[in-house]
């Protein structure tokens, strides 16, 4: 970390960066004044930072005092800043360059555990980064499934639920989830969950989750209940959950395999996991 210390000490006077020492623990601070020291000797050119040079200032200050790795360069926030073409790509909202905006756009580090490395940050708006905060994958399913879900749309797009979505395809569970179990206390996500499979039937995960049903339940039947949701839903031109409340023998049906999935809750997590975050 001295290394570091004496590269942002450097840092801070090459790109005029007021360098408030008091944030920093004692122990780096010799380092950090000497980095400021030496650019200051060499008579180092002066410049106003570009924006991810003032971001990964502001990064390698934050890393120090943290305690954490920091090996990224301008050029990897520059790639990660690229792929988003300038909106959150969980908001969806435009970023901003403010300072202390919620639509600011941040660099987040993908696991807590680790530092700022090129394959452990993306770039997010403030809002994002501060909701998921020190959450691991499991924390935010959790709290995806803590929101209120209506009965006329499918799924809501609230913040929560995208993020979990997000980063369910950039982070692993770190334990087996009991996803059963926390559907169970959101019922009629529940419902509707097993419900839009039948619509969704040619999507990989849904075929996924609707071959593991037929280990247990009856062709037959489960053929019945796809056409019925296909018959229902292009009747009532919505995927909601009344179209299942108003239909008490799709419901019953329904019913019968959430049954089945709770037996056999084990195999149906994952495959319930990917239906709705992948």
């Amino acid at each position: 970390m001295s290394n570091l210390a004496f590269e942002i000490g450097y840092d801070h006077y090459r790109f005029r960066f007021p360098l408030e020492i008091d944030r920093f623990q004692n122990y780096y601070r010799a380092d950090i004044r000497n980095g400021f020291e030496a650019a200051k000797y060499q008579q180092v050119s002066r410049r106003t930072p570009d924006m991810y040079e003032r971001k990964l200032l502001c990064i390698r200050d934050r890393a120090l005092i943290k305690g954490l790795e920091a090996s990224i360069t301008t050029k990897d926030l520059c790639r990660e800043y690229e792929k988003t073409h300038g909106i959150c790509p969980v908001t969806g909202v435009p970023f901003s360059f403010a300072d202390n905006s919620d639509t600011d756009w941040s660099v987040d580090r993908i696991n807590n555990n680790r530092g700022y490395s090129s394959d452990n940050i993306v770039v997010v708006s403030v809002i994002v980064n501060q909701v998921k905060s020190d959450l691991d994958l499991t924390g935010m399913i959790k709290a995806s499934l803590t929101i209120k879900h209506s009965k006329n749309q499918a799924f809501q797009p609230k913040l929560q639920f995208k993020i979990a979505q997000f980063y369910f395809k950039r982070m692993q569970l770190l334990k087996p989830l009991s996803f059963c179990q926390l559907l169970k206390k959101t019922q009629s996500l529940f419902d509707q969950l097993v419900f839009i499979q039948f619509f969704l039937n040619k999507d990989r995960n849904s075929r996924a989750f609707i071959n593991q049903l037929e280990k247990y339940v009856d062709k037959k039947a489960i053929k019945k209940a796809e056409k019925l949701v296909l018959k229902r839903v292009h009747h009532r031109a919505d995927i909601g959950v009344d179209v299942l409340y108003d239909s008490p023998k799709l419901y019953s049906s329904i019913q019968s395999f959430i049954k089945v999935i709770n037996q056999h809750s084990k195999e149906f997590d994952p495959l319930l996991m990917n239906c709705l975050f992948a």
